[in-house]
């Protein structure tokens, strides 16, 4: 997490940078596809805080949907343009997941905060590179795992928190997380679908770790981005060293990896399922109870995590937990501009990430029969 000190330092950069922040925060949006038009941009759009300048986008079908929405004037055809501007604070990087780790580190050495959607890298040292290009220029690096945004998964995460302190269920004996999800399984809100093939082409970094046998290079991309999410929340309930005790990918479609903190068992499930429905959540099931975290479609807009308490003791059972409400692609973009005026860390930073690749190569070293550490 981002210390206090150093939260401070960028509340005083804020304050110069923005007059005391009375000036909006200059947002540059890379790239204009379909998560950016939906899962971002609007969101900056709306925030009073926010002014957004740009949006670096080559194709022209793009050029003139989001022209059309935010001024052609604000529309640039080369990423560099936008990195080039000095007048941008921030950049909200949303391209093709091979190329996001060399345009983030271009983004943090051209002196720009960055939220860059998940997964920030492909190995541990490509994203070790940049949380250290973040960490020498003092600047906010966020990625983009909103679902720890969710009110559901913020309330599951406190309801187990207190469970632990407290011990009233008695002993935690094995968690499970799962995503079975390989389709959206709801209407996309609505965007411009691009008309032509991608016309700016980016640097690209290598797809997997060097040490990975050729037999999983074309499993271990799609785990990196289909898994990632389910890795940040296990470390999100699971702080601190995870142990890989077992991994095993027996086809294309399925990885299962059993870990452990201390005495607790922590099984890890993931599988290109098209069931018709999103299926992604969490159990933690104790002596004498249970807590269940089912989460949402990513494009449910308004749904956010169920949360189930089983506390017999009490007479709940199949409880649900309030939670409150709001889409967590919103939530996030307001916690980044939060974190860009100094008042709170991103609940993903670019430290956590690194945590989570960190892990993720662990499990592949033991699925590949080389140890995981």
């Amino acid at each position: 997490m981002t210390d206090p000190a150093s939260l401070a330092r960028r509340a005083a950069r804020a304050a110069e940078d923005g007059a005391a922040r009375d000036a909006p925060v200059r947002i540059g949006i890379l790239g204009g596809g379909m998560m950016s038009q939906v899962g971002h941009l609007p969101f900056y759009l709306d925030d009073r805080r926010c002014d957004v300048v740009a949006v670096a986008e080559a194709r022209p079908s793009l050029i003139e949907a989001i022209g059309n929405r935010i001024g052609r004037d604000k529309l640039l055809p080369d990423h560099r343009a936008l990195l080039e501007d000095d007048t941008i604070d921030a950049v909200v990087i949303s391209a093709p997941r091979p190329a996001t780790a060399p345009l983030t580190l271009e983004t943090l050495e051209a002196g720009k905060h960055v939220l860059a959607e998940k997964p920030m890298a492909h190995t541990a040292s490509q994203a070790e590179r940049l949380v250290d290009a973040a960490a020498a220029r003092d600047l906010t690096y966020a990625v983009g795992f909103m679902k720890r945004y969710d009110p559901g998964v913020q309330a599951a995460r406190a309801l187990f928190d207190d469970v632990m302190a407290e011990g009233r269920l008695g002993r935690l004996l094995m968690a499970r997380f799962y995503d079975y999800s390989n389709a959206y399984a709801v209407q996309v809100p609505p965007h411009t679908r691009p008309a032509e093939s991608r016309i700016e082409r980016f640097t690209q970094w290598p797809l997997w770790p060097d040490w990975l046998p050729e037999a999983y290079r074309e499993v271990y991309p799609w785990f990196v981005n289909a898994a990632s999410h389910d890795v940040n929340l296990l470390r999100f309930f699971f702080a601190g060293h995870v142990e890989v005790i077992d991994a095993r990918c027996p086809n294309d479609g399925s990885i299962v990896a059993t870990l452990r903190q201390g005495e607790v068992p922590i099984v890890l499930e993931i599988a290109k399922t098209a069931a018709g429905r999103w299926l992604e959540g969490a159990e933690f099931l104790f002596e004498r109870g249970r807590i269940a975290l089912s989460i949402p479609s990513p494009m449910a807009v308004h749904s956010v995590a169920d949360v189930v308490l089983d506390d017999p003791e009490r007479e709940l059972t199949g409880h649900s937990v309030e939670t409150g409400t709001g889409w967590c692609f919103a939530r996030q973009a307001t916690g980044f501009v939060d974190a860009l005026a100094g008042e709170a860390a991103p609940h993903t930073t670019g430290a956590d990430g690194l945590g989570d690749m960190i892990l993720t190569e662990r499990i592949w070293r033991k699925i590949s029969g080389l140890g995981d550490d």
